[in-house]
Order: structure tokens, then C-alpha cells, then sequence
């Protein structure tokens, strides 16, 4: 009779103690759980873990901790585990698990982060939750860009260790028996290849070669091709489903090329996320798009497992990727830049997309769009001429920059693509002041032909001249497997010569005459300013003229990048006895440049001698 009394009650308070147990679990605003510290870590303790191993199901796995590594890196630890669970008996460790929060006695200790290749159990490196919430405390104002280049090994001495920690290691074949005899009774060091699990590079639309020619900052990434389209940037509806365990992307390139590094959320309190365990490149404070993600299936492989997983919606933005983790903010948002490319060759083709604002990220993911665009749409051997158009906008001024060139690429390298990533980077890295790039545009118009044309000699219709007198040159130049072909060029005597002097006429091309003016006007290439800074970028000398120079000493001097032709002999004194750098003797140039169907190559010079009669 008492049950049958108290039943209703029952009734009435489950409900409300569910919903009181979904609150604690699963509110974003009460996520932030108790931690425990490496101190309070003893090897044997059981725990477990949470991932997504398909869709975006959080599952749980179980942990067993084997010990911890004291001083892995300054000032830091390393807990050991052994995870089971799930599939990872049969996968090991799975790149996209970087993250998973593990927890020990309900009370969060740290994320999955480090692993062994090849190892027959799933033995993993957590890092430290108290290293990851420092990541949290870094003041945005004082950030600093730090580049990681290569992966970290462990590498302590066995005796700081615990003899616990050690014997379990070789249990699991981790550490030799030569590698102890022989360390033994040594202080020296020995090395555990003990590394970040691999964050999943999940790209679409790439050619793999532009991506296996990219800067080694990607080399701790590896790169899986998914066909995969980002999701919409509107806010989840959903948003308390993104929890410690849930997967999450880091958007690089989103449109008609995309690429996504793919991890784990560790920690979640309110707005502020921490994810991974282990920096994506270590670039220091960053602003990439952070979004969703959902695992597809998981790869697996001996020589290590992967979840193929696709970005989702954008939810938030990464603000700081450091060597502990990396952090972000959900519902704040980056700008990305809007990117054009347009390959007219073989096939006409338009791609569109946006990659992040970044001083080191942005030019290497142009280099690799790019590249992938030209390398699916034209040959990759063989002789072909580049025309290259790149213009760019900058916040705050009305006229974009706009850099044209022609170039001749005979394999596979497409190394004119360096000539639109070098001002890109030249505008990001600029001392004068920040710069917000708006939108880049590339036209590449490329032909399956040999254009280059060598300049042979050069002859002249006199060698005696007068000063402001006309004088006829007659440039030889061999286009590639043409005839000869002569170009009439007239140019004029400077009227300030010096009367029984020489002067000296130098028939190049462009590379070289700029190396010339480097070593006559290096002022010219220290801009002082960021108007001189673009018009440098602009000036760039067209790779289809002949270029001729007529150079002679002349009164004055360059400062700061300036030239100053006419000065006093008292103020040419003491500028030319100056104490301070910048100051340099200025050589007069009179430069003619005759536009051509071809790249021209190569470099002659003759003497004319000036008649000292008047």
C-alpha cells in the first residue's frame, strides 16, 4: 500500500531529477567541471574518455592511467594512458582524437594528444588540463606569432623517472631492452618517439601535388582528400550539443577549394572553448573560423588510423593556437579574404574562394590554391609561357595594387606563382603599418609555347658622340628556334656628360637590370614609407621590354630611398660625411624600355667615348 501511496510522487520528481542531471551534464553554461592535477595522478587509476567515432555522437571509452612523465617539456608533464573501448582494439589511436577530454574519478585531468606509431595497444600522451588553461589566461594583447618547425620528441633522463612508469612502457614494447642497458647507468638522455597525434587535413577540390610542394608547416598534418562542401557560417540552433568529446573543425580555405584540420573539444566553459592538447602549426594568436564537424567513418591503418570527417557550421573563431592546445570563442567570427582565380589556357576556368587572414597562413594557402588550379587545368612538364595579373585590395585605400608579368616556366615547380605569393607576404609582414588585405584576384593566361628571345649583340651607329646627341643602336635579339631579328633603337646622349669621358650602354633584360640598380640604388629597395612600399610592388619591371641604360656619375645622393640630384656643394659635403646610415652616392641612369612580343634574356654592353671638342 505504502508503494502504491508514494508512486505518483515518483512520477513527479523523475522527470525533474532528469532534467536536473541533463542540466549538469550538458548545459554549456555549467561545463566547466572539477580538474585534477598531475600531482594527484598514480598509475592504475581507471577513468574514461570522450569522443565521436561516427557522426556526431559523443561515446565514451575506457582509460587506465600507466604514469606520468615528469618535465616532458619545461615545465610541464605528460600523463600516460592506455585506452580500450570502441573500436580503438582494433585501430590504435586515431588521428582526430586530438582533444578528447579524459577524465579520472569524474574530475577532468587532461586531452588526448601525443601517441606512438606503430604501437600494438592504444598507449597515448594527455596533456595536462592545467597546460591547456593557461592557454585561456593569455592576455590578447600581448601575443606573440611563434612557429613550432618540427614535432616534439620526448627526451628525459631514465633515472628522473619512475621505475613504475618505465617497467610499464616496456610492457608495451615501448622502450627497448637495448635502450635501457644502455642508459642505465647513464645520465645521458634517451628518446621516446612519443609525437602529436596527426591532425586530419580534410581538403577538397586540392591536387595532391600542391599540397605535398607546400611549406613544411604542414608537415605535422596529414593531409586525407575528402570531397566535402563547408557549412552554412549561420549560428547552430543546437549549440549545447557541442561539448567537450564533440568534433570540431579549424576552416583554412572554404568555396571551390577547401581545407579543414579536424580535432576534439577538450574543455568548454560558457563561450570559451579549448581543443586538441597540442598546438595545429603553433603560429601563437591566430584568427581562423571554428566549426562543427562530422565524422563519416573512421580509416583504419597500421600505420595510423583517421577520422574522415567534413566541417560543419561555423560557430565561432580559433584565437589562439599554442603549444599546449589551442583556444577559441563560440559566436565570435573572422574575416576571410574573397579569392579569384582565373586560368585562361587549355581550358578556361574560374575558381572562387576565401582563406584566412594571416601573416604566415595567407601566402602559403594562396601558393597552394593556386597551384592546385593551375596544376588541374594545365600540363606540368614541357615549355609554357605565364602572364600573371594580380591585383589586390586594401582596407582604407581607394586604389587596389595591380602587378603584371610575363614568365617562362619549363617543368613542373610553376615557380612563377612565387612572384603573386612574395607581395602578399611583403604587404602582411609590411613595418609601416597593419595591413588588411579585402580581396585578391589572379588572372593567369598561359600558352604551351617557348616565348623567350636572347639578346645576341648590339651594335651602334657611332662610338664618338657629343653631348645631347641622338645615337642609333641596333639590338640583336634570337627568339627560341626563329631567325635573327634586329630592333632599331634611338637614344639620346645625356646633356650633362662630361666632355672627354665615357659612357657606358647596357642593352638586359629585366632580372638583370634590376640586380643593376640593387648595387647602384639599393636606397631604392629600402622603402620609407608604405605608399613606397606599394609603389615598389608596382614598379616592377616588365619581363617583355628590352631594357637600356646609360649610366653615368652625377652630382648628389640617395637618402631613405629618395634621390637628391641638385644639391648645394655645401650641403653635398656634409650629407656625403653624414654618421648615419641611408646616405648614399646617387648615379645618374637614363633608361629606355622597348616593349616585345617575347621574354627577353641575356645581357651586352658597349663603350661610347664622349668627343672632348665643343
Amino acid at each position: 500500500m505504502k508503494i502504491t501511496k508514494y508512486m505518483p510522487l515518483m512520477r513527479i520528481f523523475k522527470p525533474i531529477v532528469s532534467l536536473l542531471i541533463s542540466i549538469i551534464f550538458f548545459s554549456h553554461t555549467v561545463i566547466a567541471l572539477e580538474t585534477m592535477d598531475t600531482d594527484e595522478i598514480t598509475p592504475g587509476m581507471k577513468g574514461y574518455g570522450r569522443t565521436v567515432f561516427s557522426g556526431n555522437q559523443i561515446e565514451s571509452f575506457d582509460v587506465e592511467i600507466l604514469g606520468v612523465l615528469k618535465n616532458w617539456e619545461a615545465r610541464n608533464d605528460m600523463i600516460l594512458v592506455k585506452m580500450t573501448g570502441g573500436p580503438l582494439e582494433k585501430t590504435g589511436i586515431i588521428a582526430g582524437m586530438s582533444g578528447s577530454p579524459v577524465y579520472v574519478n569524474n574530475k577532468l585531468i587532461g586531452a588526448v594528444s601525443h601517441g606512438w606509431s606503430f604501437a600494438k595497444d592504444a598507449i597515448a600522451g594527455v596533456t595536462p588540463i592545467r597546460a591547456m588553461m593557461d592557454v585561456l589566461k593569455i592576455d590578447s594583447n600581448q601575443r606573440e606569432n611563434t612557429y613550432a618547425g618540427n614535432n616534439s620528441t620526448w627526451s628525459t633522463s631514465l633515472k628522473a623517472q619512475d621505475s613504475d612508469v618505465v617497467a610499464r612502457l616496456k610492457s608495451h614494447g615501448l622502450i627497448h631492452e637495448s635502450v635501457l642497458s644502455k642508459n642505465t647507468n647513464s645520465q645521458q638522455p634517451f628518446t621516446l618517439s612519443l609525437v602529436p597525434i596527426q591532425t586530419p587535413l580534410i581538403v577538397s577540390g586540392f591536387d595532391y601535388r600542391s599540397l605535398n610542394s607546400v611549406s613544411p608547416l604542414f608537415n605535422k598534418l596529414g593531409k586525407f582528400s575528402l570531397q566535402s562542401t563547408s557549412g552554412s557560417s549561420s549560428l547552430s540552433d543546437d549549440l549545447h550539443d557541442f561539448q567537450p568529446g564533440s568534433s570540431v573543425a579549424v576552416e583554412i580555405i572554404r568555396g571551390d577549394l577547401s581545407a579543414s584540420a579536424i580535432g576534439t573539444v577538450t574543455y568548454r566553459d560558457d563561450n570559451n572553448i579549448l581543443a586538441f592538447g597540442h598546438p595545429i602549426i603553433q603560429i601563437g594568436a591566430t584568427d581562423l573560423p571554428m566549426a562543427t564537424a562530422q565524422v563519416h567513418t573512421i580509416l583504419a591503418s597500421l600505420s595510423g588510423s583517421v577520422k574522415m570527417a567534413s566541417p560543419g557550421k561555423i560557430i565561432g573563431r580559433i584565437t589562439q593556437d599554442r603549444r599546449s592546445a589551442i583556444a577559441g570563442r563560440i559566436g565570435e567570427y573572422t574575416k576571410m579574404i574573397p579569392c579569384q582565380t582565373e586560368i585562361r589556357g587549355s581550358l578556361n576556368v574560374e575558381y572562387n574562394f576565401e582563406i584566412v587572414h594571416d601573416k604566415i597562413l595567407t601566402p602559403i594557402l594562396l601558393q597552394m590554391a593556386v597551384e592546385s588550379a593551375l596544376l588541374a587545368t594545365e600540363k606540368t612538364i614541357g615549355e609554357k609561357s605565364v602572364n600573371l595579373k594580380l591585383d589586390v585590395g586594401i582596407a582604407g585605400r581607394k586604389e587596389s595594387i595591380r602587378i603584371e608579368n610575363g614568365y617562362f616556366d619549363s617543368g613542373p615547380s610553376w615557380f612563377p606563382i612565387y612572384n603573386i605569393v612574395q607581395p602578399i607576404t611583403t604587404l602582411l609582414n609590411n613595418e609601416f603599418q597593419t595591413t588588411e588585405i579585402e580581396s585578391i584576384k589572379l588572372v593567369a593566361d598561359i600558352s604551351e609555347t617557348k616565348n623567350i628571345a636572347s639578346i645576341q649583340n648590339i651594335r651602334v651607329s657611332k662610338r664618338w658622340v657629343a653631348p645631347g646627341e641622338e645615337v642609333h643602336l641596333s639590338v640583336r635579339l634570337r627568339p627560341d628556334t626563329e631567325d635573327y631579328i634586329s630592333i632599331p633603337v634611338r637614344i639620346k646622349i645625356p646633356d650633362d656628360v662630361v666632355r672627354g669621358t665615357s659612357v657606358r650602354v647596357t642593352v638586359c633584360d629585366a632580372v638583370i637590370s634590376r640586380m643593376m640598380e640593387m648595387i647602384s640604388a639599393p636606397g631604392h629597395f629600402s622603402p620609407s614609407s608604405f605608399e613606397q612600399l606599394i609603389n615598389n610592388l608596382e614598379d616592377t619591371e616588365s619581363n617583355n621590354n628590352i631594357i637600356v641604360k646609360i649610366r653615368l656619375n652625377k652630382r648628389g645622393l640617395t637618402y631613405m630611398g629618395e634621390d637628391f640630384p641638385s644639391l648645394p656643394n655645401s650641403f653635398l659635403t656634409i650629407m656625403s660625411l653624414s654618421n648615419q646610415s641611408g646616405v648614399a652616392p646617387l648615379q645618374s641612369e637614363t633608361v629606355k624600355r622597348v616593349p616585345t612580343e617575347w621574354l627577353i634574356n641575356g645581357k651586352k654592353t658597349i663603350i661610347l667615348f664622349v668627343d672632348n671638342k665643343s
